[in-house]
């Protein structure tokens, strides 16, 4: 018990970080079967560990002499950083940092912060407030990968409700195993704090803040011909210099009079998911300094491909500027960008060739 009370820190620090590092290296994608598995399982642990630290903490209310729970608290605390973790992996995936920060950053929050609550342990609102968060964070993954194999507002909102029906037969075995009736109002005060998580996440979503899973941008690039070749493509691109290492493709376009530029992308999506994203051209207006769109083309992609199902749109008359090339859902969600800024030539530039 003493070496618990002066190594607190640092024990929940290892807890947490020995959460999020294990399974660090062996989530792969939202629909493998094992890494599945291993989430479920760490939700039930946390579920049962919620139920038990809250039907001890009543059981020692009367007595004068109390002790820490240890080992439920640090498999609790390893179980939360487990779960945010691997979530953070997954949306992490999906969308680009810019767009998604703020979704992302409350995860992490999650997957840190809740070491500075080991104090509140034994309140049960806190408990479930997290809890609950990656409940839903997860089903929005889940249910659209491995049930409705499709995205969008009605995958969302089908997942949310499911989402509620889960916390609420978990809140069910709170009042029957630690509540009793005259506590009625304690678990109006847990519905309420559900409640509320649940409307900031859908405002989240409706926003666009949240990344469009199980959807990721596996490439993208802008090219000077696109030519399939049965199964793959056979592409031309300047290439970008040695320094620009996370690029294949140039950040600048040399636009020939007459030529189009291709955008490629590949898209990531679980098996049997169909879904259509969007290829949005956009160029910067310096003087209403916003981008602007000039071409939207949409088509259906399909899951399975481990590279990414394929995809591409041109665009022609590139005027001298910055522009960028969109991949988006149809309801607008940021899968990924690519950014380049185009000058006009009479001469064409030095080609590299690539198979896509």
């Amino acid at each position: 018990m003493r070496t618990w009370q002066r190594y607190e820190r640092h024990i929940s620090l290892g807890a947490v970080f020995g959460g999020f590092t294990f399974d660090l290296f062996f989530i792969t994608g939202p629909d493998n079967i094992i890494d599945n598995l291993l989430l479920l399982a760490y939700l039930l642990l946390a579920a049962i560990i919620i139920v038990l630290l809250n039907v001890r903490s009543r059981a020692q209310m009367d007595r004068e002499s109390r002790t820490e729970p240890l080992i439920l608290l640090f498999v609790l605390q390893f179980c939360f950083g487990a779960l945010a973790s691997n979530l953070l992996i997954l949306y992490g995936k999906s969308g680009t940092l810019g767009s998604s920060a703020l979704f992302i950053g409350l995860l992490v929050a999650f997957i840190f912060g809740n070491e500075f609550l080991k104090n509140r342990y034994a309140q049960l609102r806190l408990n479930i407030a997290v809890y609950y968060f990656l409940v839903l964070t997860y089903v929005t993954i889940a249910l659209p990968t491995f049930v409705l194999h499709g995205i969008g507002a009605q995958v969302f909102i089908i997942s949310g409700i499911v989402s509620l029906a889960v916390i609420a037969v978990f809140l069910a075995a709170i009042f029957v195993f630690v509540f009793k009736r005259k506590e009625q109002r304690r678990m109006w005060e847990v519905s309420a704090l559900v409640g509320i998580i649940f409307m900031l996440f859908n405002g989240l979503y409706f926003l666009n803040i949240i990344p469009p899973v199980p959807l990721a941008l596996k490439d993208i690039g802008i090219y000077h011909t696109l030519v399939r070749q049965g199964t793959n493509y056979d592409a031309t691109y300047e290439a970008a210099p040695w320094y620009a290492f996370w690029r294949d493709t140039s950040a600048t376009y040399t636009a020939v009079p007459g030529k189009y530029a291709y955008c490629f992308s590949a898209v990531y999506a679980p098996g049997e998911l169909s879904a259509s994203v969007v290829h949005r051209w956009e160029q910067y207006d310096a003087a209403a300094k916003e981008w602007q769109a000039r071409s939207v083309v949409s088509f259906p992609i399909n899951g399975g491909r481990e590279g990414g199902y394929r995809g591409w749109s041109n665009k022609a008359g590139l005027e001298a500027g910055k522009w960028r090339c969109n991949v988006e859902t149809t309801r607008g969600q940021l899968i990924g960008r690519t950014t380049f800024t185009v000058v006009e030539s009479e001469a064409a530039p030095a080609l590299s060739t690539i198979t896509l």
